[in-house]
């Protein structure tokens, strides 16, 4: 039995026009999964297409997980797009902004939170919704950082959403 056999699976990974996302897509798809690529940056297109060209299963959906109904939207054409089942998703899409805590727009700590922290809960019950209905069960692959831990004086909006990703991930596996 070979444990990495991702054959006949199917994927989605958020962020995956590039960075962290685009390895853990590649990963999956070397492992033999097909994959959907969710991403904000219409580049997610011209990836799936290179990863086809190498023999890959792959497909794109152009998504602002900033936004509720553009995110959910979003998830279902995916699982259409995968053949209306899923396996597996991974949400590795994230964003950063950089100002001193003291002077950090709060309208810049909403977008990070929305994406980097909102989106993959809401995403995480959308996928679990889709596993119970499927009846199948399925794996949740939520991407922390480091910073979460360490903090960063002019990253706080990032530290907070990656520490809420991290106990979000716990909380979930109770």
């Amino acid at each position: 039995m070979n444990l990495n056999d991702l054959t006949g699976k199917t994927a989605i990974v958020t962020g995956a026009a590039q960075g962290l996302g685009y390895g853990m897509a590649e990963g999956l798809m070397e492992a033999g999964a097909k994959v959907c690529i969710m991403d904000v940056n219409p580049k997610a297109l011209e990836v799936a297409e290179e990863f086809n060209k190498k023999g890959f299963e792959c497909v794109a959906v152009i998504s602002n997980l900033a936004k509720d109904e553009s995110r959910e939207d979003s998830f279902n054409e995916a699982v259409e797009k995968l053949g209306n089942h899923l396996d597996i998703i991974v949400n590795a899409a994230g964003v950063q902004r950089r100002y001193k805590s003291e002077e950090f727009p709060l309208d810049e700590w909403d977008f990070v939170i929305d994406i980097n922290l909102r989106s993959v809960f809401a995403l995480c019950q959308l996928a679990g919704r889709q596993f119970i209905k499927q009846n199948s069960g399925g794996k949740i692959i939520n991407v922390a950082s480091m910073l979460s831990y360490f903090g960063g004086y002019t990253v706080p909006a990032y530290a907070a959403s990656k520490g809420g990703v991290a106990q979000l991930t716990k909380a979930l596996c109770n």
